[in-house]
Order: structure tokens, then C-alpha cells, then sequence
């Protein structure tokens, strides 16, 4: 499950901070909710390690737009961002804000109320991963009458469980995530440390003051 970075004219450091995530998003849009060109995609904590990676893999899979929604405080950032979105709603009232717009794929590792809401913003046959619970929410139900009566999939997505079952996907996961990353899709911060400053690395992350990724190098 290794993929080489000859000629891919991808930065080391950045390979190690981002082809994990983005392997992983690739294979919960095509494996799971077989995202189809010219779809519709709505990521939930659009800043976050995994959810971050989703809207340059959903474009490269052809998806017509891509909208995330992030918490208020985090609004002006995450529309300042790099990453490919066209537009970041508040999530606390995305549902309203969203008016009539409906989309195929809601990408969720919040989980409750979000997940909930989530529900009335999706199109007929429109599929929601679920890949976290951020919200803590452990006791939180979906309304399966609405799953029915609206033809809506609620799937989840572990690659932790999924690839020791599935290794040949590997491989092919960690391509399309080199060239997502090759094309700028993937834009994260990387600060490396050489590894005799892991202490210092472990400090800033849990001063909360990394805003990246911290890549240590021998």
C-alpha cells in the first residue's frame, strides 16, 4: 500500500501531511458514495484534517460545486482559504442559508444536530458519509421514515477497518491522492522540524498554535 513520488513533482513533507487524509476522502467518494460528475457536495467542518481533504478529491471526480460550513467564529477564515470551495456557510443555520439548493453528497464527521439538519438539505438519492462524531453526540438517531420517504443513504466510512480487508485499494487511493495534491487542490501548511525537536512539535500542538501540519524530518 506504497506509492512512489518520482515524477509526481509532489514535496516530500507535503506527501507525508496530506496523502493519508486525501487517500482516505478519495476512497469514501468512490467506494462508498460514488460521487458522479456533476454532483453536489456539502462538507461539514470544511477546515478539518479529514474534511479538508474532500473538496479537491471531489473535484477532480468531476463534482459541479462544492460548499462547506464551518462554525461562525471560523467563517472569515475558512472563505479566506485555499481550498477548493465555492462558497462556506455558517453551520449552525446552514440548512436555512442553503435555500433551495440540494446536494448529492454531505460529507459529516460532526454528527449530531448537523447530522440531523443535514437531512433537509439533501437531493433525492443523495447519499451522507459519515466519517466522525465531533460533536460527541454518541446517543443521536436518525429518522429513518425521512431516509425512506426522502430516498436519502446514510453510509459510513472507516478506512482504519476498510483497508487491511482491501489493501489493492491502496495503492490507486494514494495515486489519485498525489495528483490531487500535485494540482493545488489540497493546499495545507506544512512545518517541518527536525525530529530532535519533537518535543517542541508535541508543545505547539497542544498550544493549539499549529494551523498545518508538523512534519518531522531525520
Amino acid at each position: 500500500m506504497t506509492v512512489g513520488l518520482e515524477g509526481s513533482g509532489v514535496d516530500p513533507a507535503l506527501a507525508v501531511a496530506a496523502v493519508p487524509n486525501t487517500a482516505t476522502a478519495y476512497l469514501a467518494l468512490t467506494e462508498v458514495a460514488h460521487l458522479k460528475p456533476g454532483e453536489h457536495v456539502l462538507v461539514h467542518a470544511a477546515l478539518g484534517g479529514l474534511a479538508s481533504a474532500f473538496p479537491g478529491v471531489a473535484r477532480t471526480l468531476g463534482a459541479a460545486g462544492v460548499t462547506g460550513t464551518v462554525r461562525r467564529p471560523s467563517l472569515e477564515r475558512a472563505r479566506a482559504s485555499a481550498l477548493p470551495y465555492d462558497e462556506v456557510l455558517a453551520s449552525d443555520d446552514f440548512a436555512e442559508t442553503a435555500g433551495d439548493r440540494r446536494f448529492d453528497v454531505v460529507v459529516d464527521p460532526v454528527g449530531g444536530q448537523v447530522r440531523t439538519d443535514s437531512l433537509r438539505v439533501m437531493a433525492p438519492l443523495g447519499r451522507m458519509l459519515l466519517v466522525g462524531n465531533a460533536s460527541g453526540d454518541w446517543q443521536h438517531t436518525a429518522p429513518t421514515n425521512t431516509l425512506w420517504g426522502g430516498n436519502l443513504a446514510i453510509l459510513g466510512f472507516a478506512v482504519g477497518f476498510h483497508l487491511p480487508h482491501h489493501p489493492e485499494q491502496g495503492r490507486p487511493a494514494a495515486r489519485a491522492a498525489l495528483e490531487a495534491i500535485r494540482q493545488g487542490l489540497v493546499p495545507i501548511d506544512v512545518q517541518t522540524l527536525p525530529l530532535s525537536q519533537a518535543a517542541e512539535a508535541h508543545r505547539r500542538i497542544e498550544q493549539g498554535s499549529v494551523g498545518g501540519r508538523i512534519v518531522l524530518t531525520p
